[in-house]
């Protein structure tokens, strides 16, 4: 009897132990999979609102993605809640005054670093830990590189440090020559170029087609010239020429050789270019009477109702300038920079919410949306295709306009490029004036 008893014991006791195992076993797999999701399964306890005050619209990609965002993290957090405010662009006039006012905004996006550098809380440990979707990287290594290289260079503009992080950008964009691929092949264009003669070459083959090479217009006539130059001189030395109108630079054979290259360029603009007015530029493009415009990526939505669904778009990285000291990954790249308000009063939650806006799945549905994906390996779509590979390749980052930009820029150099690029004077006057000008400023 007692071996009986002995025996039972044993069995009783090799059970429970089995189904110890067995619950160990399965609780270890639910939390794998929950941390590949997120959500209250990964050990955070997160609760309360979570207030963001957005840049876009209803109905954007952009917006649709990031409610794609919030409900996907209020699923998992059923203890959360997260209220968006479509602002519109205009976000940044009404934010401050808001903040000041002691209204609760956790998240916020469309801002300058140097508006207010108290305003933006370190969010590194969000970006140091795995990303939703991608557990085999870090938040910071599924995003594309230029992006945080963006903006560490707008940190440190503003005088943050560079090795945390106080935001993040999104909605990247980057600026390249859009084409008409039609109107390419006509001319008997087969590859997009890749230096600047190449590019003159290619000109040369659409006037000769009869075709207009390219168009532009008021607001983005000074990207040729900029791009011309910066990747010529370089970065550093365009810095110094925003700085100061009295630098050397300003009177070098490189500057000179600038406008020597819009002269030779003026001949292939179309004769619309020197009269037109934003958007004039981009319709005569979109109605396929030019075959190029240097813009940035969002370009397509700006004119898709008129370009229509069949447009055959293609897009290039702004030629390489043989001499130059900048190589084919300067490019002039950024996006929309997202932060964590410093005085949240639920900065977990909210620094949780960003890594569900940065996750590749809300990332891949914005592409789907036709919006651009910040995630690495995430493909752009649609008109804006051939801008993955160009963004991809992206080594060092630029502004929009180069990062030369001052008074003495916009009042004289500026203007006597546009006269030359557009044929209203030459290459050597326009140097003349841009040295006399100079010492008054």
């Amino acid at each position: 009897m007692k071996k009986f008893v002995a025996l039972v014991l044993v069995l009783a006791l090799a059970l429970t132990c089995f189904a110890g195992c067995s619950s160990s076993s399965s609780s270890s797999q639910a939390g794998g999979s929950s941390a590949a999701t997120g959500g209250s399964d990964s050990g955070k306890q997160l609760s309360g609102k979570v207030v963001y005050w957005s840049m876009y619209n209803e109905g954007e990609p952009e917006a649709m993605a990031i409610q794609k965002a919030a409900d996907m993290f209020m699923e998992d957090y059923p203890d959360c809640e997260v209220e968006i405010q479509w602002t519109g662009r205009s976000n940044q006039e009404i934010v401050g005054p808001a903040l000041e006012g002691g209204e609760q905004i956790d998240i916020l996006d469309n801002f300058s670093y140097s508006t207010s550098t108290d305003r933006y809380m370190d969010i590194t440990d969000m970006m140091q830990s795995p990303a939703l979707g991608q557990e085999d990287m870090t938040v910071e290594e599924s995003l594309l590189p230029v992006l945080n290289l963006a903006n560490a260079q707008s940190q440190e503009a503003a005088g943050l440090a560079t090795d945390k992080y106080y935001g993040v950008q999104i909605a990247p964009w980057v600026v390249g020559f859009f084409y008409n691929k039609d109107l390419f092949a006509q001319a008997g264009v087969t590859e997009a170029p890749t230096t600047w003669t190449e590019f003159m070459e290619v000109c040369e083959k659409l006037k000769a087609a009869g075709i207009n090479a390219i168009t532009c217009d008021d607001a983005y006539m000074t990207l040729i010239p900029n791009n011309y130059l910066a990747r010529l001189v370089g970065s550093d030395t365009i810095k110094a020429m925003s700085a100061d109108a009295a630098d050397p630079a300003w009177q070098s054979e490189q500057v000179a050789q600038a406008f020597q290259a819009m002269e030779a360029l003026s001949p292939y603009m179309s004769p619309q270019t020197a009269t037109n007015k934003y958007p004039a530029g981009q319709q005569e493009f979109a109605l396929g009477d030019a075959a190029m415009y240097l813009n940035a990526s969002w370009m397509p939505s700006e004119v898709a109702e008129t370009a229509g669904d069949d447009f055959p778009w293609g897009f290039f990285a702004f030629p390489v300038v043989e001499g130059g000291v900048e190589g084919a990954g300067y490019t002039s790249v950024g996006g929309v920079p997202l932060a964590v308000y410093s005085e949240s009063p639920n900065p977990e939650a909210a620094k949780e919410f960003l890594r569900y806006v940065l996750s590749k799945e809300v990332q891949d549905y914005l592409a789907e949306m036709g919006g651009a994906p910040a995630t690495v390996g995430s493909e752009w779509t649609g008109a804006r295709a051939e801008c993955t590979d160009v963004i991809a390749a992206a080594d060092k980052v630029a502004s929009l306009n180069c990062d030369l930009s001052s008074e003495f820029v916009s009042a004289v150099f500026t203007l006597e490029m546009n006269k030359v690029l557009t044929g209203q004077t030459t290459a050597d006057k326009a140097v003349e004036t841009l040295t006399a000008e100079s010492a008054k400023y």
